[in-house]
């Protein structure tokens, strides 16, 4: 989370459905954060991440996403070569 946004906050008034509020607890517990505010702020920031990465990876080639994937196939490999070791 950018730390400019922390020092601009605006509070904001919402109705959720109870489902969704109970996530955004469970998920302020499971996390350790300190408000409800808090998790549905990472939450919302999470969603923004992952639709920026998808939105890169769809404006890639497919040579690109294959060089990628060879990539983190190597990583992934050296990772648990290096964790076997200890």
């Amino acid at each position: 989370m950018p730390l400019a946004a922390e020092q601009r906050r605006k509070k904001v008034s919402a109705t959720l459905s109870p489902d969704l509020i109970q996530r955004v607890t469970d998920y302020q517990r499971e996390a350790g954060l300190s408000s409800f505010s808090a998790a549905l702020e990472e939450l919302l920031w999470r969603q923004i991440m992952e639709e920026k990465a998808r939105d890169y990876y769809l404006s890639i080639s497919a040579e690109e996403r294959e060089e990628q994937g060879a990539w983190t196939r190597f990583a992934t490999e050296q990772f648990f070569k290096v964790n076997r070791e200890e």
